[in-house]
């Protein structure tokens, strides 16, 4: 029923907002309001390696989930769980937690969607985020932004949403598997009110048994002049999700190819709910023609609630439940301002902003389909726990880039985070251990450096970069809620240099080289006294290639490459044989092609060829153990598709995709759990038909 709401609300909403303000009645302009870092988003000095997604490129892929572009990215890979309702892991730059992890920053204008305490440190669902409301994505590779704190030591994604226009847009597709997606989104004036909507409608029965899934998210903004100079925005976002899972498979399954998407029959029944909810004030003020200045704050209540059977030991599997009961509140100011010193441009923004959150956090193992047995209990290794987790962030943060001279345009940056929160136990706990602890978090305070330059060697021709910058991770829940905890957090620096060439209209080439060395990882030295410290050192360090060609109208043609390796450079003394060790989960080699060719004007035929190369899928743990892998795969995709104008004033587009051409039968994970191997099974051969409506 809601699901039926919403949609006929949002086609309410589109045939309203059509006869208000009709393609054919000019809409007057509205100054964006500025968003942190406004000033510096857009530069063409920054000397570093970012990805960047327009509004039109996300729409041509005809996508359901903004991480579907991420496999055009050099070296980002999406490592899909499988789990419905649960968000996939991604890697970036040797690291493979993000997502389902910590390792990546997403933001959407700016505002954080990484959660501190919430199944794991920095765990973010982009699935909140509808594709047809975005107005483009940028990919920041390393901890190179200071606009950025925590979670972000592998890069940022930054999602921007769209803000003004006079469009009125929808696209429908329905597949394999009865897969079912309807997006809206509409940007118009409404007298003295810019207004931008969306949403979103999902579904699918998916290609396993237990596998059905549902989503529906809803989201607006709309701004108005205060005065001259002056502009207020209230935007907000609800998501409602509800999903099976059907869990891993063995080994034993997946090389029985009969067998490949068939439920574990030791799986539960296992899936998530969530709920989630944000609304947010931006409020900004023209201090002079160069100096803007932004207040914003924004609250977020979020549910979420997910049961997952998994091996606990060679023979036994169990299922687990968690509950999460998320509170945000977040408020910040900034500036940004454009200056030219000695007729040089000098681009800066300054901030300050503090982020409390507080989960709710009720943790079951043992149980049996959803239910407490008198093994849940049990005070061990598993048991339970209740509890109340803070987490309290305040920051300062500064960047600034001044175009000196074509060969000498230096960018320098600094962000100082201190974090600070607490464990409460409300109610029963039976986990015992390192795991167990609930006290006061000890206060971190970390500044991490941003330096680079950006030179024009050959103009029109050839541009390289440079920089050097810092990030940092804080230690696991299970170590920050540790009485006496008296440890730094790790640290991560990285180097890179990088060249684009451009030989021509036909041609663009980007190579960057980095290396991500971290120091200080924190280990647990002896479990009976809860003794942490910093011992530990890793590099990352690969190559990345971005390839695009189009030498006429009806033929283009894109790469994107990657090269990566990992290594323990230090570990314990007592884990010496760590050392050497590859990083889990980051395929050495990744590879996307993609070719389309337009034999008619109003017909195009896409090709795109993925390879993801061989990856760790264990850590050694004894000297003679060594590392097994995953040898990786290679897919093929198709999508052929016609725009009609007619009578129209935009084209409208109906597409065919085919997706895992050959069926090729692979696993989009793949790890060891209690010594045996795990497979999340990738999607068999899909079939999508849909179109691209503009009103």
């Amino acid at each position: 029923m809601r699901q039926l709401f919403l949609g006929g609300a949002l086609s309410a909403i589109v045939l309203a907002i059509h006869g208000v303000a009709s393609a054919d009645e000019p809409v007057p302009a509205l100054d964006n309001i500025v968003v942190k870092g406004e000033a510096i988003r857009d530069s063409r000095h920054q000397p570093y390696t970012v990805n960047r997604f327009s509004q039109q490129e996300i729409r041509a892929r005809q996508i359901s989930q903004p991480e579907q572009l991420f496999r055009e990215v050099p070296g980002m890979e999406v490592r899909g769980l499988g789990y419905g309702g649960v968000a996939n892991s991604m890697t970036l730059r040797g690291f493979s937690g993000g997502g389902h992890g910590g390792d990546i920053g997403f933001v959407i204008d700016g505002i954080p969607l990484n959660e501190a305490s919430s199944h794991a440190d920095g765990y973010a669902d982009l699935n909140v985020v509808i594709p047809l409301e975005l107005a483009g994505m940028d990919i920041f590779k390393g901890p190179v932004s200071a606009l950025y704190g925590n979670f972000n030591r592998a890069g940022v994604v930054a999602l921007r949403s769209r803000k003004g226009g006079d469009y009125r847009e929808m696209d429908a597709r329905i597949g394999s598997h009865g897969t079912a997606d309807v997006q809206g989104a509409v940007g118009a004036q409404l007298g003295a009110i810019t207004f931008n909507g969306a949403a979103q409608l999902y579904r699918t029965d998916g290609y396993r048994p237990q596998s059905h899934s549902e989503r529906t998210t809803v989201a607006g903004r709309a701004s108005v002049d205060l005065a001259r100079g002056t502009q207020l925005a209230i935007s907000g976002r609800v998501h409602r999700a509800e999903a099976d899972g059907a869990s891993v498979i063995t080994q034993a399954q997946y090389d029985r190819r009969g067998g490949f998407f068939d439920k574990n029959p030791n799986v539960q029944n296992d899936g998530a709910d969530k709920d989630f909810s944000t609304l947010r004030a931006d409020l900004s003020h023209t201090l002079s023609s160069d100096i803007k200045a932004l207040a914003f704050v924004y609250a977020t209540q979020q549910t979420f609630t997910r049961l997952f059977t998994r091996l606990t030991s060679a023979t036994t599997w169990q299922q687990r439940m968690e509950d999460y009961d998320r509170d945000v509140l977040g408020y910040g100011v900034s500036l940004n301002g454009e200056h030219k010193p000695a007729g040089k441009s000098l681009r800066w923004v300054l901030g300050l902003e503090r982020y409390e959150e507080d989960t709710r956090f009720k943790y079951a193992d043992a149980l049996s389909n959803g239910q407490y047995t008198a093994a849940t209990t049990v005070a061990s290794g598993s048991g339970t726990l209740n509890r109340l987790l803070s987490t309290d962030t305040s920051s300062a943060f500064g960047q600034a880039e001044w175009a000196l001279d074509p060969l000498f345009r230096p960018s320098l940056g600094l962000r100082h985070d201190r974090i600070s929160g607490g464990c409460e136990r409300r109610g029963v706990e039976t986990r015992t251990g390192a795991s167990a602890q609930c006290n006061d978090m000890s206060d971190f305070s970390v500044t991490t450096p941003k330096a680079g330059v950006r030179s024009t060697w050959v103009p029109g021709l050839l541009e390289a970069r440079a920089s050097l910058s810092e990030g940092y991770a804080l230690p696991s829940d299970a170590a920050k809620f540790t009485a006496g905890l008296d440890v730094k957090p790790t640290r991560f620096r990285q180097q890179e240099i990088g060249f684009t060439l451009t030989p021509g209209s036909d041609w663009l080439i980007d190579l960057s080289h980095f290396r991500i060395d971290s120091r200080d990882e924190v280990a647990l030295l002896d479990s009976a006294t809860l003794t942490y410290g910093n011992v530990g050192k890793t590099r990352r360090e690969g190559v990345e290639v971005e390839v695009r060609y189009n030498p006429a109208s009806w033929f283009e043609a894109s790469a994107a490459l990657a090269r990566v390796r990992t290594k323990v450079i230090e570990a314990l003394p007592t884990q010496a044989y760590l050392e050497g060790s590859e990083l889990t989960g980051v395929a050495r080699e990744m590879a996307t092609v993609s070719a389309t060719v337009k034999p008619a004007a109003a017909y195009a035929v896409t090709t795109t060829v993925r390879h993801v190369g061989r990856y760790a899928i264990n850590t050694p743990s004894s000297s003679t153990s060594g590392q097994r892998h995953y040898g990786g795969y290679t897919t093929v995709d198709l999508m052929a598709s016609y725009e009609y104008k007619g009578s129209f004033s935009q084209p409208q587009r109906f597409f065919v995709q085919v997706a895992n051409l050959t069926d090729e039968r692979y696993a989009t994970s793949a790890g060891i759990s209690s010594g045996v191997r795990t497979y999340n099974p990738a999607p068999p051969r899909t079939f999508t038909v849909g179109t691209s409506l503009s009103f």
